[in-house]
């Protein structure tokens, strides 16, 4: 990853997004969501993949995962998440399906080592939604848990201390009441508005839901 200049936190996740509308026969309107976020951390693939893949290492920064961590386990993740390991390729590569309140949709995380020493990480949820829905509240409703998750893990690796140049926030639920935190909140929900009018949404439409994120995330 070549630096020219240090991002701020916020901007050390780099934000991807895929929209692809269909109706139904029965006149359902849905869209396929791919959300991609992309950083790079200062620990190699096979020191982060402990974080990702040990119950115990992933209590520490991510919440408490229960079940089996193998391809074909079950698991269970905080705020009422599941899913399933499909496939693992050790320490570059974990295929999971997820689900949080709904069906569950395919998550990839890809982990690839860097000239410069540091793991390019990438991470793509892709969601089936109702088509209002997701008018009403924006992808950033989508991607704002995985923001929280991505600065979870920086705050513990201090993997972001190279290219920000200053200490990184651990989320916890004290400073998601802050000040702080807030900032933050409103900076991923223009971003993931900006993401969603280049993908070809109405931008009356997105910044509706670029407000529907913050009000939700905020509180108000």
């Amino acid at each position: 990853m070549t630096v020219t200049e240090s991002p701020s936190v916020v901007d050390a996740v780099r934000r991807g997004l895929e929209i692809h509308e269909h109706t139904s026969s029965d006149g359902h309107r849905q869209v396929r969501a791919a959300l991609t976020l992309t950083t790079n951390v200062e620990r190699a693939p096979a020191q982060l993949w402990a974080l990702l893949t040990r119950p115990d290492e992933l209590a520490r920064w991510f919440g408490p995962v229960t079940g089996e961590l193998h391809e074909g386990g079950r698991f269970d993740a905080p705020d009422g998440a599941s899913g399933s390991i499909l496939e693992i390729e050790e320490p570059h590569r974990i295929s999971l399906s997820w689900a949080q309140g709904g069906a569950e949709d395919p998550l990839l995380i890809q982990l690839d080592p860097e000239d410069d020493g540091t793991t390019l990480l990438r991470l793509r949820h892709t969601v089936l939604v109702d088509a209002e829905d997701f008018e009403r509240t924006g992808p950033g409703a989508l991607a704002i848990g995985w923001e929280i998750a991505l600065l979870a893990l920086a705050a513990h690796t201090d993997g972001w201390r190279g290219s920000c140049l200053t200490t990184v926030p651990t989320p916890t639920p004290q400073w998601r009441e802050g000040a702080e935190a807030a900032g933050y909140l409103r900076a991923w929900s223009v971003r993931w508005a900006a993401e969603a009018i280049a993908a070809g949404v109405d931008e009356t439409i997105a910044r509706r839901g670029e407000a529907e994120t913050a009000r939700k995330h905020l509180g108000r």
